[in-house]
């Protein structure tokens, strides 16, 4: 059964937070991302006071390859960022392991993760490898999936469940990547960055309504079992 996980990294080992010299009131919130070869974590929202210093500060990074801003709403902008070959920290164990963010919100000294996986394993070789490159990484939260009704809408506004279904068949979520927001808005007729946004809130929903369940006694026996498999992986290390 699949589960979601809530994760907690000191800034300095998530790109974003290491990158930005960020003043205590600034929340950076990344856009909900299924990681591919191609791209891993593209889209972030930033306070628009902040955006040109932000800009400019990833331009100048060597593990950045490209940076612009693509939308505004009220009183945010939407960065896009494509990141060099060689991404570090946590970024480089979430692509690895091709682990789904549903959230992400970043602050002066923190960044915090919502995270899908497949299994209780693979949530385990995902800590395990934070371990292993000696990311800081705090577990505080799991939700443990239920099975969905067949005959439910799950949350989906008409318009996010043709984008899904969409993505879907176009390949989005297939690694490699056989199909980019860009090319999904011309099929929609609506703009990239519109797109993106309606396959985070989609998404959000999505999950929302059909794995992430909020029960304490199930988040503490799914607690103590990755406790138990991380205690006996240490165990069996030469």
């Amino acid at each position: 059964m699949s589960l979601v996980a809530t994760v907690v990294v000191p800034a300095a080992e998530f790109p974003l937070g290491s990158l930005l010299d960020m003043d205590e009131d600034v929340t950076l919130t990344v856009e909900t991302t299924v990681p591919t070869s191609e791209s891993v974590v593209p889209y972030f929202w930033a306070p628009a006071d902040v955006a040109d210093s932000i800009v400019a500060t990833l331009e100048s990074e060597r593990t950045v390859a490209a940076v612009s801003i693509v939308d505004e709403i009220d009183d945010h902008v939407l960065v896009k960022i494509a990141w060099n070959d060689r991404v570090d920290g946590v970024l480089e164990t979430i692509c690895e392991r091709d682990v789904i963010v549903t959230s992400a919100v970043g602050t002066e000294t923190r960044w915090t993760f919502r995270l899908w996986f497949p299994s209780s394993e693979d949530l385990s070789a995902f800590y395990s490898s934070c371990l292993e490159r000696d990311i800081s990484i705090e577990l505080v939260r799991l939700h443990e999936t239920d099975e969905p009704s067949v005959d439910r809408g799950f949350g989906l506004t008409t318009a996010q469940r043709e984008l899904l279904v969409a993505a879907y068949e176009a390949g989005y979520f297939d690694v490699p990547r056989r199909t980019t927001l860009v090319e999904l808005g011309d099929r929609l007729d609506v703009s990239d960055s519109a797109v993106s946004q309606r396959l985070r809130r989609g998404l959000a929903a999505l999950i929302g309504s059909t794995i992430a369940v909020d029960t304490d006694d199930e988040t503490a026996s799914l607690s103590r079992r990755l406790d138990d498999e991380l205690e006996v992986e240490t165990q069996s290390d030469p």
